[in-house]
């Protein structure tokens, strides 16, 4: 093997992703050390689940309505629940993330000629994966620190915040980001498939010996034709590994987004000013909890327009040939016994930015009601407007 200098940079921040995650537990291990990964697991579980405990149960005590009591407190039980799911059940058998990389890798054979063009198919997955993980360790860094301050240096009192909210985050991030970095290769490939499928497109003008033969045509095409029929295969297979989770994190994003606008709108109302730092933290949070959700659907969407894209090619061939015909109508009727759109989460939530909207009614809903609670509240107490 090659020093890692001499690796592909695509293929170091992959490593890297999958070296940071491995060590957290939310990412396979290889069979020689899948035993050994178990037990660190379920040590960093056991850990993570007596830090969350133990601050849900001190933090019940809070003199707060209980509506408030509630949303805030469930955001421990919900971080427990995910990261369980995703450290021993999406992420705990390797054969499965095994498939899926071969058969990206058989595709991506099919799909890129040469070994430049494969290349710089792993350098644009690298570099969004990159950008990525700079975000994400760059966000949890400044909400350390953060909270280290907030803390004023009590280092018992931010280890255990740090591991119930930084740590716990970090898994949830991470986890998501393999999902989204998969989606991404997804969206790579059926991005080149259709720069494929523009090279087949007779030219209405050209000679008749320049154009590809009926049989060369309907053979790539048929091959094109199989290669979306494996990417969508894919697609389903990681939307049904991630289901479940995907429904119990965006519920969790969105309760949490909801208290930590309320507590950000109080704190501005009040003019707390002499809380900034935990002003900025909320802030923070609220930036990740939307990222979290944002990144999930936006991944799923950039799939449908490049399935939507596709589509909208083979409409525009100008055939003359029956047999091409058949060959583009079979392709076409294909494409639509599979849904183009985005995919359903148990059937409740519709991963694609249209269903930001869907979010956003929620967030008002529940916002309002909380500031109407609130108000309600003050006046009875007396409080002066």
């Amino acid at each position: 093997m090659g020093s890692w200098s001499k690796k592909p940079l695509g293929n170091r921040w992959l490593r890297l992703l999958s070296i940071v995650s491995r060590l957290l537990g939310v990412s396979p291990a290889s069979s020689k050390y899948r035993h050994v990964h178990l037990v660190w697991s379920l040590i960093l579980l056991s850990w993570i689940w007596f830090v969350c405990t133990s601050l849900l149960v001190s933090k019940s005590q809070m003199q707060v309505l209980a509506i408030e009591k509630l949303m805030y407190l469930i955001e421990y039980p919900s971080n427990m629940i995910i990261t369980a799911i995703f450290s021993l059940y999406v992420y705990r058998s390797a054969s499965f993330f095994e498939s899926q990389a071969m058969q990206q890798f058989k595709l991506q054979k099919l799909l890129f000629v040469d070994a430049w063009a494969s290349q710089e198919f792993y350098n644009q997955l690298g570099n969004y994966v990159f950008k990525l993980l700079l975000m994400v360790f760059g966000f949890h860094g400044i909400c350390v620190t953060i909270d280290i301050l907030w803390l004023n240096f009590n280092w018992l009192l931010t280890l255990y915040s740090n591991c119930a909210h930084n740590l716990v985050g970090l898994m949830i991030s991470l986890s998501l980001l393999q999902y989204v970095v998969a989606l991404r290769g997804i969206c790579l490939l059926l991005q080149q498939l259709n720069l494929r499928l523009e090279q087949l497109q007779p030219s209405r003008n050209s000679i008749c010996i320049l154009s590809p033969s009926t049989a060369e045509f309907e053979h790539k095409l048929e091959q094109l034709r199989g290669i979306v029929v494996a990417l969508n295969d894919m697609h389903s297979q990681l939307l049904h590994r991630f289901g479940v989770v995907f429904l119990v994190s965006f519920v969790n994003s969105l309760l949490s987004f909801c208290y930590e606008l309320f507590n950000t709108f109080r704190m501005v109302e009040q003019a707390q000013w002499e809380e900034w730092v935990l002003f900025i933290y909320r802030l923070l949070w609220l930036l990740m909890h939307g990222t979290r959700i944002w990144c999930v659907l936006i991944g799923n969407t950039r799939i449908a327009e490049q399935k939507c894209q596709l589509c909208l090619l083979l409409n525009k061939f100008h055939l003359q040939d029956p047999r091409q015909e058949r060959a583009v109508n079979h392709f076409l009727l294909q494409l639509q016994t599979h849904d183009v759109c985005p995919s359903t989460v148990c059937g409740v939530v519709d991963l694609d930015t249209l269903a930001v909207g869907g979010f956003i009614s929620a967030l008002s809903a529940i916002v309002i009601f909380l500031i109407q609670i609130d108000l309600g509240n003050k006046s009875l107490m007396g409080y002066s407007f």
